[in-house]
């Protein structure tokens, strides 16, 4: 699969709001804090178009309530990367139009790549004290703020979306490096 990117797109930051007063109506219960975050969440940077949403909880063991609140339409939780990632909970949001053709929950058993077009936003649930929480916030933060390192993600992202990729983790992991060497700067 190639990674299809947009330039930016001025809608992004009003559909992470609808998206999180969903998630809001959904998860009040538990006062989580909710951020957006990827390259939908920076001005001028071109990216996948599907939004990026952080939840923090307070507790590790608040994930699972998330789970149980999240695990119908349009969310599909995808358990297979909680045992690579015990402290997050990930989840697609499915466009209404294609909800029916996916389960709500996928595992090793019943496992379908969902098309990126099929998407609108992937959710990210962690604790607020967690590295991922701190870096994610640190990493979307220090690129607003720097416009020579938003010029070299936006660089690396396009010559990697002309790769041909086995899935969307294989993207990720191959942006990575530049990753790390910019929250190693951010946190001097």
């Amino acid at each position: 699969m190639k990674v299809s990117l947009s330039e930016y797109d001025p809608k992004w930051p009003q559909q992470y709001l609808i998206e999180k007063e969903m998630l809001q109506s959904k998860l009040g219960f538990l006062k989580p804090m909710i951020e957006h975050i990827g390259s939908t969440s920076i001005i001028g940077l071109s990216a996948k178009p599907i939004i990026d949403i952080m939840i923090g909880v307070r507790e590790e063991i608040q994930l699972e309530k998330v789970v149980d609140a999240l695990s119908q339409s349009p969310y599909v939780y995808v358990s297979i990367y909680d045992k690579q990632l015990p402290f997050r909970r990930f989840f697609i949001v499915v466009k209404e139009v294609y909800s029916e053709l996916y389960p709500h929950v996928l595992t090793t058993e019943n496992f379908i790549e969902i098309p990126h077009q099929h998407r609108i936003a992937h959710i990210h649930t962690v604790p607020i004290d967690s590295q991922w929480w701190e870096e994610h916030l640190l990493f979307r933060d220090f690129l607003i703020r720097s416009k020579e390192h938003l010029l070299e993600y936006e660089s690396l992202k396009k010559k990697l979306s002309k790769i041909e990729w086995t899935n969307g983790n294989e993207y990720a992991e191959a942006k990575a490096k530049f990753i790390q060497s910019v929250l190693k700067e951010a946190k001097l």
